[in-house]
């Protein structure tokens, strides 16, 4: 496997480092990590997220914001910034890939659904963690939808709202607050553990 940071100027006068992982150099299949606000892919679920993904047989990126690269903290009126520069480095690879899976958390999915939007091309989608905000991607671009019935930020009323089809999924784990954890250790391993099961599900559905 080859491993590549890409790096980017960042609006926040900084360098974004994106991790590129490559299995082999005629592999077709990518997925895409997109970080909550403050939760990045080096955090379980994401980290975890990647490893399915590479042992899925999927090459990946790793993204990082600029703003997390420069230490800061996101002004949300800045969002459209992390959007465009996330649309460039994503567009500095995707052209080579035919199967394309972006697995986002939290405002993550906000930015995955735009930069879907600019590449116009077909996408799955694993929404981890949504905020209200996404239902209207989630309702046009479908996908894989992961809460927590404990979520202070996206809770069941919201979720009804999600128009489910045979394309559309929504999976409740029960305790799980928006960290898809809960306050006792073992139970978060438990959690993380059916999460393994869910994205190795969702990254190999439809294969012999």
């Amino acid at each position: 496997m080859k491993v590549e940071i890409l790096t980017m100027p960042s609006f926040w006068k900084t360098e974004m480092r994106q991790k590129y992982y490559q299995l082999q150099e005629d592999n077709r299949k990518l997925v895409v990590l997109f970080p909550g606000k403050n939760y990045p892919c080096d955090k379980p679920i994401l980290h975890f997220a990647g490893a399915s993904a590479i042992q899925s047989g999927y090459d990946l990126m790793v993204l990082e914001y600029g703003y997390q690269a420069a230490r800061t903290d996101l002004d949300i009126h800045d969002l459209q910034r992390v959007i465009e520069e996330c649309h460039e480095s994503v567009q500095r690879i995707i052209s080579r890939y035919k199967e394309i899976v972006f697995i986002s958390k939290s405002i993550g999915t906000i930015v995955a659904g735009e930069v879907h939007e600019k590449l116009e091309i077909p996408i799955k989608h694993l929404f981890l963690t949504p905020i209200k905000d996404t239902i209207h991607y989630i309702n046009r671009f479908k996908g894989l939808v992961v809460y927590g019935s404990k979520d202070e930020v996206f809770h069941h009323e919201l979720a009804n709202q999600i128009k489910l089809d045979k394309a559309t999924e929504v999976i409740e784990i029960p305790y799980a607050n928006h960290s898809l954890e809960t306050d006792h250790a073992p139970e978060s391993v438990e959690i993380l553990s059916k999460l393994v099961g869910i994205y190795m599900n969702f990254l190999n559905e439809g294969r012999g």
